[in-house]
Parts: structure tokens; sequence; C-alpha cells
């Protein structure tokens, strides 16, 4: 039978570098009949790699109203191209990690449409989900605001707020293996120590029932790295910053913390949890999720995640490492831009030298008759 292969996220589960790997080596997938197609909807700001956004996508006006009419006219003109689609290939995969949490918020409805859309094309659905440990996805949701948005919010305030309810996994399976089948859910441990070939790549293929070989291309292992040791406070206080708001002033600042963001790291290893608090926080959560390892991985008296097992260091901002990596994060802006303006001091001067030949063609003729009588 035909197949749809949804893969939903969840957030922070390097579902980017899925959509790209995918998407650079759509060839060698239909060579194994699997088609990952590029679709004409494209959304500001998102790579078109991310070809399931039409499935889930909130659209907003100018003024922030919520477009829904729009949102319904690329879900239809998307979904029409899937159709097409059957017709060439068994199995078509689309990925979009915003389904993970836009099912239980921005379209409740999402599966219902998606089992209509299937019954009228026929196919089957099979969905691909990441789980990430929840201790480890909330401090990397948060730094991924604060490196990619522009909130000022302090760790310790995301979490106050945190919709918990989101956390709780088994309960989000249930309610999706309740209209498409617990046997049509493939669940994946986000976590590089058991992933099937030693990466997400070969892992994802796996789920598919694909083997990867070395005819796969990996253009960039690593597509969306975080922030580390203080280099997630200092952008967080850059954030306050009217400049900040100029989308190519934030990729400068981010850029040069990602320079030294390792040697911070390095410099001072911390985490944003304790390990009493991940402990504590993942015993909410336990009993899901063994259920998932038992239900959904087929793993009877297994757990879902390892618990935290390292003694931790809870970040502090009054940390001694603080100030060296201010004097690095000016530093390397300093180099940066003496850098760019050498280099553009070679380009006028380069410009200047040609308007000069082109102005004076006589006068050029002459030196280089001089240059060579002297030699």
């Amino acid at each position: 039978m035909k197949t749809l292969w949804l893969h939903i996220g969840m957030a922070k589960t390097a579902s980017t570098a899925i959509q790209t790997f995918c998407s650079e080596n759509a060839k060698l997938l239909e060579r194994e009949g699997f088609c990952y197609p590029i679709f004409s909807i494209s959304y500001p700001g998102i790579s078109r790699a991310h070809n399931g956004c039409f499935l889930l996508k909130v659209i907003k006006d100018s003024d922030g109203t919520r477009d829904v009419n729009q949102e319904a006219a690329n879900f239809q003109e998307g979904m029409k191209t899937v159709h097409k689609l059957f017709k060439s290939y068994d199995n078509v995969i689309l990925s979009n990690e915003i389904i993970w949490r836009g099912m239980d918020v921005d379209k409740k409805n999402f599966w219902e449409l998606m089992i209509k859309e299937a019954q009228k094309g026929d196919f089957n659905i099979r969905v691909i989900v990441y789980l990430r440990r929840q201790d480890s996805f909330i401090s990397s949701n948060w730094n991924q605001l604060v490196k990619r948005q522009w909130t000022e919010e302090t760790f310790e305030h995301y979490i106050s707020r945190v919709d918990r309810t989101m956390l709780n996994y088994y309960d989000k399976l249930e309610r999706m293996a309740a209209l498409i089948g617990k046997e049509n859910i493939i669940v994946r441990r986000f976590d590089r120590e058991k992933f099937i070939g030693g990466n997400i790549y070969s892992d994802f293929l796996d789920a598919v029932g694909i083997s990867i070989t070395n005819e796969y291309v990996i253009t960039k292992e690593v597509r969306n790295t975080s922030l580390y040791g203080n280099t997630h406070e200092i952008k967080r206080v850059l954030n306050s910053i009217p400049q900040i708001k100029d989308r190519a002033a934030q990729t400068f600042l981010v850029n040069i913390l990602q320079e030294f963001s390792a040697l911070s790291k390095e410099k001072y290893p911390s985490e944003m949890f304790s390990k009493e608090e991940a402990n504590a926080l993942l015993e909410d959560y336990a009993s899901g999720n063994k259920k998932i390892a038992e239900e959904y991985l087929h793993e009877p008296n297994a757990e879902l995640f390892d618990k935290v097992q390292k003694e931790l260091l809870k970040w502090q901002k009054d940390n001694p490492y603080m100030a060296d990596d201010v004097i690095r994060l000016i530093g390397i802006a300093g180099i940066c831009l003496y850098q760019e303006n050498q280099m553009l001091k070679k380009e006028v001067h380069e410009l200047s030298s040609f308007r000069f030949h082109l102005e004076h063609p006589v006068k050029t003729i002459i030196r280089k008759i001089k240059q060579l009588t002297k030699k």
C-alpha cells in the first residue's frame, strides 16, 4: 500500500538536519522508491527543505491576525500535489517539526484532516517522531529562543510558564494513536549514543526502512548549534538593545558568539538544571516514559531515557568566567570589523586603480614602457 511518511519532530531533535539531508539526497531516495518533494509554497525565513510546512503552519497578516483561510488554501494545494505524487511513487516523505506541538494547539483537528486525505488518496499514514529527554528539551528550547529570537526572558521565568502537559509524551502519543493506530507511530530516542548507525541521518533512514550508504551526502554535520557556557546569557542581554531587531545584526552577533561558544563551555561546563532539578523533573514523567518504551519501542522493563548520571554544575550568572567571555566577544567583534575594513580598503584601491587606467590609458602605457626599460 502507498504510504505517506510524516516526520513530525519534536522540536530540538535535529529536524532541520534531517530535512536538509533528505533534500540534498532526494535523487538517491527516489532510487529507493521514496519521494522527498519540494513545494512551490514558501514561508518567509523558512527553507523549502522543510517540505511539510503547508500541513500545519500558522500564517499571520501584517497586523498579527491569523489568516486561517490562507492556511487552509495552502493545505489543500499541498495535498493536491501529494495525491499527484502517489501516481508515480509508493512512498512520500513530509517533514514538519511544528506538528508535534501544533496538533494540540494550532490545529486540533489535524489528524482528522489527514485521515480524510488518506482515505481519499487510498494511502497509509506512518508517523516518525523523535523524543528528547524532558529536561534537555526545556534547556535547548529556551536556548533557541534566546539565540534566534529576541527574548530577554531568563531561564527561571521560562520554566515557570512552560506548559507541562506538552512534556507528557505518552499522552500525546496516545491521542495520535487513537486516530491513526499505534502500529503506525514510529518512536525514536533523540540520543546520539543510541542512533542506529551512529548518526541522525542513518537512524532516520532506518525508520523508513532504508540502509545508508557512502553515496549519501552530508554537507554539514551540525546544522543548528546551541550557545554554550556564558554565550547564551550574553545573547539574552544583547536582545534588550533595539539594534538587535535587525536580522542581519542578530546574525552577525550570533556568529561571533558561536566563534567562542565551545571555548566558553570548556572553561565553564555547566547546565541550566542541576542534577537534582533534572531528576525531579524526569520523575514527573517517569511512568509515561516507561510506557512509551514498552508499548511503542517494544522494550519491556526498559527506560525511555537514561537518568541524569553526572553531577551537573548549575549555571550561575555571577560565575568567574563571564568577564573573560565578554572580552572574547569584544575582541572577536573588533577583529571581524578590522578584517572587513581591510578587505574594503583593498577593494577601493583596486577600483581606484582600475578607474585610473580607464581614464588615463596613455599614462598607463608610458608607465608600463618605463617599467620595461628599467628591467
